[in-house]
């Protein structure tokens, strides 16, 4: 039981971190500029894998975790970093669709993300932004991602997370790189990313 509401616990930073949550430790680098918001693509030509958690609360206690910061929800993997602050780069609080802010990585890095869609309708909750900007080399293949919760309560204690993440590569990748970014970076390493970011490293339930 304690397990399982550690695990719970994550899974309400994650949704705070994306939603409300502003973290201290990061400042914009020496000449940063506020770059122009990437043209999306349709979602369904991108790349894209899904990670699902089912916890055994309702949706309305899991919309409560919208105020955890989002360092406390992303640490780092073996393959990847975490976050160690983030800095609002408009006006308001983050969770509103427009809102953008500085993500900064525990390796240095950065990245800027802002908010595509937030919507809440019976028992569904949507919520999706856009990533760019990232000066991590592991994201060197990458235009921008798209990552999107779904929360749903299939029963009234029961709410189902649906995190989906889509990437658009870079133009003049080769056929191998694109596949190498698919099978490694996506498939194994973000994979992983997400799983412990939702505390389902040990029994994830993926999708392509």
């Amino acid at each position: 039981m304690h397990t399982r509401n550690s695990r719970f616990h994550i899974a309400l930073f994650v949704f705070g971190a994306l939603v409300h949550g502003e973290g201290h430790a990061c400042q914009p680098p020496a000449g940063f500029a506020n770059p122009p918001r990437p043209t999306i693509a349709p979602l369904e030509q991108l790349l894209r894998h899904t990670e699902t958690k089912k916890v055994s609360q309702p949706l309305a206690e899991v919309m409560k975790g919208a105020a955890r910061p989002l360092e406390e929800a992303i640490r780092p993997t073996k393959d990847l970093p975490g976050v160690s602050g983030t800095f609002r780069l408009s006006d308001g609080p983050y969770g509103t669709v427009g809102a953008r802010r500085l993500v900064c990585l525990t390796d240095g890095s950065i990245a800027v993300e802002e908010v595509l869609l937030t919507e809440s309708s019976g028992n569904t909750n949507r919520f999706r932004y856009v990533v760019w900007g990232y000066t991590n080399t592991k994201f060197r293949d990458v235009a921008y991602a798209v990552g999107e919760f779904v929360r749903t309560q299939p029963t009234p204690e029961t709410t189902q997370v649906d995190w989906t993440y889509r990437f658009a590569l870079k133009d003049g990748l080769s056929t191998e790189d694109r596949s190498r970014f698919e099978k490694t970076f996506l498939g194994e390493q973000f994979a992983l990313w997400m799983r412990n970011v939702l505390g389902t490293a040990e029994t994830s339930s993926a999708g392509t």
